[in-house]
């Protein structure tokens, strides 16, 4: 039997399709809301969260705390766990996350133009055609945000799915039969490899999830026990990273041998291994841009994590989308003050740690600054390795 992935774009396919689908086939449906609700419950963290690293662009901080790709592993881990061997229909661009060697999934994609999506849009939301729009638009971005991290292509690009269905050409009722027909198709074809390739997605999910956790973000397939890690940034010391890598996978139970093999993409960035020890969301602070990037790409040449912004304002608007753990703040900016920064921090975002960076304190500036909080105040010039060792302290009493 299939499992049948449904990708939808917005206002293409009446609701409810995937339950008519569902009474169509004698199918059962799985949900991206239940998938998102079992990690939430499994992973302890907000469902919220996980929505966002599935639909919105990577942080800033995203190539230092590989968030998303963990995130993202977590809802693979559920899945692979959660998805039936056959006859399941799963809706949701989440479904991007099952590996695309496990052939008996029949992945369909239902899309129609831009004019009868806003039409549509405008009938069943009482919209303009303007709102209706824009209400489209960003619905396509979030989709583009998953497709373009995962395949650097976008959600409608045809070679990601088995059939392309232009809703605005095709009757639902077509639609159902043309799906019904495939499915057929795949269940004759590949029915005795359904469980094996399963069995597969399970153990390279866990896999996977174990090297995550351990800081590698890598590819990582299996056939059969027999787990292959694909690395596809690059590395001076390729051996020392496969000895490291094989030493963790070997811990999953079910894995029988490991391959590490450098990807099609392994000379395009550097690999980077995530330490959770080491500050990954530090923003550096200053009007001044020479200083503020200076100090930024000095902190990263250590391994620290950081952004850097320009002014107060800037700042707030930040802390709000980022949620930094450690600041390293200016005093005296034009507009809003490091210390308006500092207070409003720490009245709506307090386990931010604030360490005071400025050129032109006074006594009673640093007074001010730490009777609202700051975590430690720095006068220019400052010994950079007292200011690293700072960060780090303050992280981990961030962390805390």
């Amino acid at each position: 039997m299939a499992i049948i992935a449904l990708f939808k774009g917005a206002y293409c396919l009446g609701s409810g399709f995937d339950r008519r689908l569902a009474q169509r086939s004698g199918y059962s449906c799985l949900t991206e809301a239940d998938v998102i609700k079992r990690t939430s419950e499994r992973f302890n963290v907000p469902a919220a969260k996980l929505i966002k690293a599935l639909y919105h662009k990577p942080s800033v901080f995203n190539n230092f705390t590989q968030e998303k790709q963990r995130l993202l592993t977590y809802i693979q881990v559920v899945l692979s766990e959660t998805l039936p061997d056959d006859k399941a229909i799963y809706e949701g661009f989440s479904a991007h996350l099952i590996p695309v060697n496990i052939y008996h999934v029949l992945r369909v994609c239902a899309i129609s133009d831009i004019l009868n999506r806003k039409l549509e849009a405008a009938r069943a939301e009482k919209l303009s055609e303007h709102d209706a729009a824009i209400k489209i638009q960003a619905h396509d971005n979030e989709l583009f945000s998953l497709t373009q991290f995962l395949f650097k292509k976008s959600p409608w690009e045809k070679t990601l799915y088995d059939i392309l269905l232009p809703t605005d050409k095709v009757s639902e009722e077509e639609a159902l039969s043309i799906i019904m027909e495939n499915a057929e198709k795949i269940t004759m074809e590949n029915d005795a490899e359904q469980s094996r390739d399963m069995a597969d997605f399970k153990l390279a999910s866990k896999v996977r999830l174990r090297l995550v956790e351990n800081g590698h973000d890598v590819i990582v397939t299996s056939k059969g026990g027999e787990i292959t890690i694909t690395v596809n940034k690059h590395t001076l010391r390729l051996k020392k990273l496969e000895a490291e890598l094989t030493h963790i996978a070997v811990t999953v139970d079910g894995v029988k041998l490991v391959s590490v093999v450098p990807g099609p993409d392994f000379n395009d960035e550097i690999y980077r291994k995530y330490d959770i020890e080491l500050p990954s969301k530090v923003l550096v602070v200053d009007d001044e841009k020479d200083f503020a990037l200076t100090l930024s790409n000095r902190l990263q040449l250590r391994d620290i994590g950081t952004a850097a912004v320009f002014s107060g304002e800037e700042a707030l608007g930040f802390v709000d989308e980022e949620t930094p753990e450690v600041l390293v703040l200016d005093l005296k900016m034009d507009g809003i003050s490091g210390l308006d920064v500092l207070k409003e921090i720490k009245r709506k975002t307090p386990r931010v740690e604030v360490i005071i960076l400025t050129g032109q304190g006074t006594d009673a500036d640093r007074d001010a600054a730490m009777s609202l909080g700051a975590y430690a105040y720095f006068e220019k010039p400052f010994d950079i390795n007292k200011l690293l060792t700072t960060i780090k302290d303050a992280h981990k009493k961030a962390r805390r």
